[in-house]
Parts: structure tokens; C-alpha cells; sequence
């Protein structure tokens, strides 16, 4: 069902159910959402209309105005979620219900009766690009491996300097989704039980209640991770791992799908911790998505003179859509060809003297993984060792720190990687394909 959360000044007050038909909101008792404690709502404010899956609001020449997103509306909008509505001092965050299992309508609809067949995660996922396009311009190639971390049931680790979109991109995504979504910022004096949650005392029961931390939810932004003590880095070791959470011994198990953005500045900026190894090595991918180039940089600041494109985005596919394309990419084919060539990379990693050691046998996992999403992303039903070469340097760099010596040789371990790369001739793989 859809429904509104109430937030009056600082604090959640509520929410409310929105039912079929038309509800007023205003100051007015009378109404269907009374906001009774606010001067700044009109006796009869707004209304909402819900027909089905869609509620269309309409400010009813209220005193103050209605705003959605920042912006007053004019005309009748259809609401999208997470869309925040401001009626005076109060904050009504609209939530899209859950899609009734029945319900062949509406954008979700889309043919659930075709979720067996891989042209399913080509749908699915075409619909998240063209989405998330809107808001991140120009970084096509960073979007589609993020999604390819998506679908391969991993977690992705954005490092860049400030300001280039990170952040923007992890919300356009949990935009774009029916799921939950849920942002942690990484400070210095943070504690794990501010991720993970904490079990408290409640007198009604005699008893410990547990209450979740922001890490339980279907796509959790981590902001800034590398600026939380080691200490509260390791509280998502087990979480992004085993896609569980134990407090006070208790398991809490998280529900699918479950997927990580978390975004870091560069190590030299003022108040920042390294990322562990053993952490670092629990993200897929580490991704870097750069300044725009000239002409996509002018197109932005085109595009948000008015208004920020996130908030023209709706939903597109929802947590069922990824559970069910993570499903069909465990079924795209991989030859022995293609496991030779992963083998030999990784084996190449291990031998390589600008390493301390070289890559794991989860790392071989995670490439086999991120081939078969991105054969799949490209219409393809089987993974070719191109698949393997492009996404070697974002899967296995982040794994493997250079040596001391090694660094005035090497810019990076990425170089490195591309370096084995180079070296070994994609023809010899792709014979007989």
C-alpha cells in the first residue's frame, strides 16, 4: 500500500496509509491527514488522489503552497517515491507500496511471464541505464558496472575526489528501484552499533528490543567510508559477506536483494583511514568516475539551472526484477576456455614481483561473476574472454597493493594489471568460440 511518512520538525510523527479515492490534508480535523500543529498548513491544504498504484496530489490554493522536491506545484503531479512533499514546517515522504503479486498493470508489470529468459535482465537493466543516465551524465561505462556489481550480487567501492557524483549515482539507483534505501555518513566518531543497531530495554516487554541501524535496507549508500575509524569500517565486514548482522549474539539475517555503494576520497585527504585489505577485498569492483569532459559539463549545468534532475526520475524495476536477474546471470554459460583465461590472469597476479601476493580464489569468483552479468547486460548467453579483459582492472586491482620498491616503477596497481593483460594475446582464448 502506498503511504506517507510524517516528519514533523526533526522527528517522525507517523504515517499514513493513503487509500482509494481522494484524501484532503490540511489543519482541518475534518480531513483525512490532519496536520493540526502547524500554522503554516491551510485548513484544507491538498489533496491526494489514488487510482491504483498511482496518487496524484494537487495543492488546493492553500495560503503557503505545496512544495515537492524544493519545487511548488502548480497543476496535479503524480507522486514517485521517495518524493518529499512540504506543507509548512511539516515533511511528508511518499513511499511507494509494495507491488501486489497479482498486478499485471503499471510499470512492473512487465511481463513477469518473461522473467525466465535472459532478454528479462536486458529489459530490466537497459531501464536502470537510460534512468541513471539522466542524472550522471556522460559516465555511461561507470553505470553499467555498477549495475554489473548488481547483478553479480557483489558491492561496489566509488574513490574519487569530492564533488563528481558519487553520491549522485548511488541515489539515482536507489531512485530508479522499488527497494529500500537507507545512507550512512562515515564520521570519525561513529560507533558500529550506529551501522549494525542496538538492542535496548523496553519496559513493556521486561525485556531487550533490537533496533536496526541503517544498514538494514536493499541498497545502503555509505558516504565517505574511509573517514569512520577502522573500528566502525569493520561492522560491515559481516554484513556485506554473509548478508547478516549479529548484535548481542543474536543473528539478524538481511534481506535480498542486499547491495553496498559505499563512496571514499582519495587516502592523502585530511581525516582519512585506509580501507583494510580485508575490507577492500569484500567490494567487487573499485570504481572511479572522473570530471566530465567539456561539452557534457556545459550539458549539466544546462540541465540544472532549474531544477536537479534526480527528481524527474521515477521507478523502473523493483527488488523482485534484481532478485530474478541475478538468478538468470548463474545461467550464462562459461567455457573452459574462458576459466582458463581467469586462471591465468589471477595466476600471473601471483607471480608478478610489484605484488607483496597476489590475487585469492574469491577474486577468481568475483570476475567469473561480474563476466556473466556483463555478457548478460550485452544480450549474450555465454561470456567471452573480451567480458574477462574489460572488467579485470576494476574487479582485482583493489586487491592487490604494490610493493615499497615496486611504486617507482608503477603508478598503480591498475597499471599493473592492465600491464598482464597486455601481455597475454586474447586470441589464443577466443580459438574455437
Amino acid at each position: 500500500m502506498p503511504k506517507l511518512i510524517i516528519q514533523e520538525g526533526y522527528r517522525a510523527a507517523g504515517e499514513f496509509i493513503i487509500p482509494e479515492g481522494k484524501s484532503s490534508i490540511g489543519r482541518n480535523p475534518e480531513n483525512a491527514l490532519c496536520l493540526e500543529r502547524d500554522d503554516g498548513v491551510s485548513r484544507v491544504h491538498c489533496q491526494l488522489e489514488r487510482k491504483g498504484n498511482t496518487v496524484t496530489l494537487e495543492d488546493l490554493s492553500s495560503r503557503n503552497g505545496t512544495f515537492v522536491n524544493s519545487m511548488p506545484i502548480r497543476v496535479p503531479i503524480d507522486l514517485k517515491h521517495q518524493d518529499t512533499i512540504q506543507i509548512g514546517n511539516v515533511l511528508l515522504i511518499y513511499y511507494a507500496g509494495e507491488q501486489d503479486r497479482d498486478d499485471k498493470t503499471g510499470v512492473f508489470a512487465v511481463n513477469r511471464k518473461g522473467t525466465g529468459s535472459l532478454e528479462f535482465v536486458g529489459q530490466t537493466i537497459g531501464k536502470l541505464q537510460d534512468n541513471i543516465s539522466k542524472v550522471v551524465q556522460g559516465k555511461n561505462e561507470v553505470i553499467e558496472r555498477v549495475l554489473v556489481a548488481l547483478l553479480s550480487d557483489g558491492h561496489v567501492l566509488l574513490e574519487d575526489v569530492p564533488g563528481v557524483g558519487k553520491t549522485k549515482l548511488a541515489r539515482s539507483l536507489a531512485r530508479s528501484l522499488r527497494t529500500e534505501f537507507k545512507r550512512i555518513q562515515f564520521t570519525p566518531d561513529m560507533l558500529p552499533n550506529d551501522v549494525s543497531g542496538v538492542s535496548v530495554y523496553n519496559d513493556a516487554i521486561k525485556g531487550f528490543s533490537f533496533i536496526p541501524g541503517p544498514i538494514f535496507a536493499n541498497i545502503v549508500l555509505a558516504d565517505e567510508i574511509n573517514r569512520g575509524t577502522p573500528r566502525v569500517q569493520s561492522s560491515l565486514l559481516e554484513c556485506m559477506a554473509e548478508s547478516a548482522v549479529t548484535v548481542d549474539g543474536v543473528q539478524h539475517v538481511l534481506r535480498k536483494p542486499f547491495f553496498v555503494i559505499a563512496t571514499q576520497n582519495p587516502v592523502d585527504f585530511h581525516g582519512t583511514y585506509p580501507l583494510p585489505e580485508a575490507q577492500l577485498d569484500r567490494f567487487l569492483m573499485r570504481l572511479s568516475i572522473g570530471c566530465p569532459s567539456f561539452e557534457v559539463e556545459k550539458d549539466i549545468l544546462t540541465n540544472q539551472i532549474a531544477s536537479d534532475p534526480i527528481n524527474d526520475i521515477s521507478q523502473v524495476a523493483d527488488g523482485n526484477d534484481i532478485l530474478h536477474c541475478q538468478a538468470l546471470v548463474r545461467s550464462v554459460h562459461v567455457s573452459e576456455q574462458v576459466k582458463d583465461y581467469i586462471v591465468t590472469i589471477i595466476s600471473e597476479t601471483r607471480k608478478h614481483p610489484a605484488f607483496n601476493y597476489g590475487c585469492s580464489p574469491r577474486a577468481s569468483l568475483a570476475l567469473l561473476r561480474a563476466s556473466q552479468s556483463l555478457a548478460a547486460i550485452r544480450a549474450r548467453d555465454h561470456v567471452l574472454p573480451r567480458d574477462v579483459r574489460d572488467l579485470s582492472p576494476d574487479v582485482l586491482a583493489h586487491r592487490l597493493p604494490l610493493k615499497l620498491q615496486a611504486r617507482a616503477e608503477w603508478a598503480d596497481s591498475r597499471q599493473v594489471i592492465t600491464s598482464i593483460i597486455n601481455s597475454l594475446p586474447l586470441e589464443k582464448w577466443e580459438k574455437g568460440m
